[in-house]
């Protein structure tokens, strides 16, 4: 059977720890910059150092996010970075930005290449690109049904699914809700996440609608650790657990149950988990857990609060003088965390019957100092006795065989083995005759068995001596530069292999200034034809059959037209991007709508200095932007019809509509940005 990897997250180095001593065969995690998640602690060029060694000494690879888009002036410093990265034995890039991408294709075509969710892989026609790009693994929409999944694995290429943590409820790489209205673009790794806040829906009249919840768009959980044998019988081969935001109890738990999953489908056994498992899970991080996106359902959204739920433990029966009387439906104990309503707090003193206690049980009353009148029901949102118990788990070693070879007159040998890795290490001491009392397998096998400082244990030891001494602190000299050799010869065991590519680019021709675009409808026209425009969410891989094309997304990057414009939600955002498509023989390649005039003028500039070509790149000039494609209908039960409806947040205000079987949520769109720039044409949306 193929190898099935389990994939964690690492927002900082003991993350990294909780995810390998758990489990994890990789861990994927960010630099400083040009993360998805720029606001996780992440890891400067010493600690991914450090990170690297400590992974690939337990075998487990390291993966790193460099995964947001790039404008012209961010670029060199992504490449510098991308450099650091292949030089200190990175296995691999998970990317967005198709420059990015173009770059590193030439610079290290040997780079294991991913493409990031980001990059909006939501189609079998988007695996296939990848794999003619020469990536080597597509992480898929979280969006993904197990029938898609299913035919993305026999695409020939690896596929990545995202088994357990947040949903994003937009589809990846198409959210410009938190750019629009923070100034924070999701794209750069800064969501703001607009879809955590409270909003009021309205109708066409403008009369607010009855709703029993703000958190309107807040999505639940994903879950799918039940799910784990459809899943790999899909053929998928990396589970993927968000979380670089979260504690290391967090990563170090999730990743030790799904590890368990796995592992209990790989030996032919079932798998549940236990009460208290699904409890530990529950407590440590949830907004209520769901696999509906894998089967195609609706029902996507908890709305009760956008926060960690917790459990529920009991419930306030009085309150009096700042003090709240609660009865325990689970235990508590000092330092756990708990909340009531709105209110929530550390239960730094917790008192029974009057007495300060360290814990407390089911059935027990217990009295809490809150300062503030509290009713209701009590959840836990942190369990301190389980996030010690987690962070104080055994530390994950490998079984290591040793044998030595100790004779007079000769330098000793040890060969070492872990994991199908083997070496000979020859030390630069000299075995003695004996003169009184020769070494036995004993004495050996004790001083070589003392690995309690390295990663490893003792699996099984070999002593092949005879009529030979050494002083014990030689022993013990030859076992620790053994193991130190060993520990860098499996560091440089870490091989890199080509993926090749398989398209066809075009040479680069001058680009002539053809005036506006107008987008009517389901088409964009210039002066001297129409194109039609394939959705942006394109799940079937329906692509038109006429001979004029607009291409919204990664998995029509390849398809051949006569003439063909690539539309605003590629992302670019670079002159490398912008020379991808130009070479993929699009004429037309409308920018991402979140530059600014002066980064499109350094992309122009950029461009012609590298290619002494003149380009005249298009912008969404006004009309509708959509901000959010939502897959699922979070408001079907509140409106009917299509009508057009919209949401406030008490500052913005943003137009919904059905569209093509899914929700879009837009706004009117003005740029500032100068047209009348030679170089800089318009695409207005009639709206």
């Amino acid at each position: 059977m193929r190898k099935i990897e389990l994939l964690s997250p690492a927002g900082n180095f003991e993350c990294l720890k909780a995810a390998v001593n758990n489990g994890a065969n990789a861990v994927y995690l960010g630099g400083k910059n040009f993360s998805a998640r720029a606001f996780a602690n992440n890891f400067d060029e010493e600690e991914l150092i450090r990170a690297i060694e400590y992974a690939h000494l337990h075998n487990v690879r390291i993966f790193v996010t460099l995964n947001t888009l790039l404008t012209e002036n961010e670029l060199n410093n992504a490449v510098k970075m991308a450099d650091f990265y292949y030089h200190h034995n990175v296995d691999a890039l998970l990317i967005q930005d198709l420059g990015l991408y173009y770059i590193l294709k030439e610079k290290y075509p040997d780079f294991e290449l991913h493409c990031s969710t980001q990059m909006h892989v939501h189609n079998v026609e988007g695996v296939i690109t990848a794999k003619k790009l020469g990536f080597k693994r597509v992480v898929l929409a979280r969006e993904s049904d197990i029938d898609l999944i299913r035919q993305a694995c026999k695409q020939g290429i690896e596929v990545e699914t995202f088994v357990h943590g947040a949903i994003c409820v937009s589809y990846s790489g198409q959210c410009l809700m938190s750019s629009s209205s923070k100034n924070r673009s999701a794209n750069k790794g800064m969501c703001a996440q607009c879809c955590r806040l409270k909003y009021s829906l309205f109708d066409e009249h403008n009369k607010r609608i009855n709703t029993d919840t703000d958190y309107l768009i807040s999505p639940r959980d994903m879950f799918l650790i039940n799910d784990i044998p459809e899943l790999i019988e899909a053929g998928v081969s990396s589970f993927k657990i968000e979380g670089r935001m979260k504690s290391a109890a967090y990563v170090g738990y999730v990743t030790r149950m799904y590890r368990k999953a796995i592992d209990c489908y790989l030996e032919g056994k079932s798998f549940s988990l236990s009460d208290d498992e699904l409890y530990n899970l529950k407590v440590l991080f949830n907004r209520e857990f769901t696999n509906d996106l894998l089967y195609d359902r609706k029902n996507i959204f908890g709305q009760k609060t956008p926060n960690h739920l917790g459990v529920r433990i009991g419930k306030v029966i009085s309150y009096k003088d700042g003090s709240a009387l609660i009865k325990l439906d689970h235990d508590l104990a000092q330092f756990d965390g708990i909340r009531i309503n709105d209110f929530g707090c550390i239960v730094n003193r917790l008192y029974k019957n009057g007495l300060l206690v360290n814990k407390a049980e089911k059935g027990d009353t217990v009295s809490i100092e809150t300062k503030t009148y509290v009713k209701g029901d009590v959840f836990k949102t942190l369990d301190h006795l389980l996030e010690k118990q987690i962070e104080n788990s055994p530390l994950k070693k490998l079984p290591l065989d040793l044998s030595v070879s100790l004779y007079p007159g000769q330098q000793a040998k040890v060969k070492l083995s872990c994991n199908g890795l083997e070496m000979l290490y020859q030390s630069d001491i000299t075995v003695q005759q004996a003169k009184n009392a020769p070494l036995n397998n004993e004495t050996v096998s004790k001083q070589f068995s003392k690995l309690n400082d390295t990663i490893y244990y003792l699996e099984k030891i070999n002593v092949d001596t005879k009529d030979s001494f050494l002083p014990v602190k030689d022993l013990n000299t030859i076992r620790r530069e053994a193991i130190d050799a060993f520990n860098n010869y499996r560091l440089n065991s870490f091989k890199r292999q080509i993926i090749s590519t398989d398209y066809e680019t075009h040479d680069l021709k001058q680009q002539i200034n053809d005036g506006p675009l107008v987008q009517s409808d389901d088409y964009i026209s210039d002066k001297d034809r129409k194109y039609k425009i394939n959705y942006v969410i394109n799940k079937d891989s329906q692509y038109c059959s006429e001979k004029d094309a607009v291409i919204s997304e990664f998995g029509g990057l390849l398809k051949e037209y006569d003439h063909k414009i690539a539309y605003y939600t590629l992302n670019v955002c670079n002159s490398y991007a912008y020379e991808f498509l130009m070479r993929l023989g699009f004429e037309k390649i409308v920018l991402s709508s979140e530059l600014h005039e002066n980064e499109i003028n350094d992309l122009i500039v950029s461009f012609k200095k590298r290619n002494n070509l003149d380009i005249y790149p298009y912008i969404l000039k006004k009309g509708d932007r959509v901000l959010m494609y939502i897959k699922t209908n979070p408001f079907d039960r509140y409106i009917s019809g299509d009508h057009l409806y919209h949401l406030n947040d008490g500052n913005n205000e943003y137009q919904i509509r059905k569209n093509k079987g899914l929700t879009e949520i837009f706004e009117y769109y003005s740029s500032d940005i100068n047209t009348e720039n030679t170089n800089i044409l318009p695409l207005n949306i009639n709206s």
